[in-house]
């Protein structure tokens, strides 16, 4: 148990770093930026209790928001998604029996699952994201032309991720 702790801790602090020093510095056509760091919340285990999740949620944004110099932007969205997950993980029908030893990876759960799963959460918390950074619908087109954009963009540097960095889960 503490050798997947120490693997989920040192997979939050590569992801900051790589969300902090590489893709922040990235604007593609001044307002697409890939947050991947909230890969760490989709990627905990489906038995995580529900006041942890939301905890680790807002944790993780707290502490992209300290490194950027936002106010709690970051924190309110993951900890929106965090407290989303076990609802949108319920909605969406499994074409696999989830066992014990699973998690809610691509590899475990298969594409059409973990595209319904992560599309929803990155969808929620870019909304979120951009809402709270706009606090109005004013130029609510723009909102959601920079929503679906960072939305796509997300998905597939988060799908990019899984591919490279997980592997099926063992069996016990």
């Amino acid at each position: 148990m503490s050798k997947f702790i120490f693997k989920q801790f040192l997979g939050f602090i590569l992801l900051l770093a790589l969300q902090v020093f590489i893709l922040n510095k990235i604007c593609l056509w001044g307002m697409i930026t890939p947050m991947v760091y909230i890969v760490f919340i989709f990627s905990l285990p489906f038995n995580t209790p529900k006041w942890l999740v939301v905890l680790l949620g807002f944790l993780c944004g707290l502490s992209v928001d300290i490194f950027f110099g936002m106010l709690g932007y970051h924190a309110l969205a993951t900890l929106v998604i965090a407290f989303l997950r076990a609802g949108i993980i319920r909605l969406i029908p499994l074409r696999v029996e989830r066992e014990e030893h699973l998690l809610p990876i691509f590899y475990d759960m298969k594409f059409g699952w973990y595209f319904q799963y992560a599309f929803c959460l990155i969808l929620i918390h870019q909304f979120v994201y951009y809402f709270a950074d706009a606090l109005s619908f004013h130029n609510f087109g723009k909102l959601m032309l920079v929503v679906s954009a960072n939305t796509l963009c997300s998905l597939l540097c988060i799908f990019l991720i899984q591919i490279l960095v997980h592997r099926p889960s063992k069996r016990y």
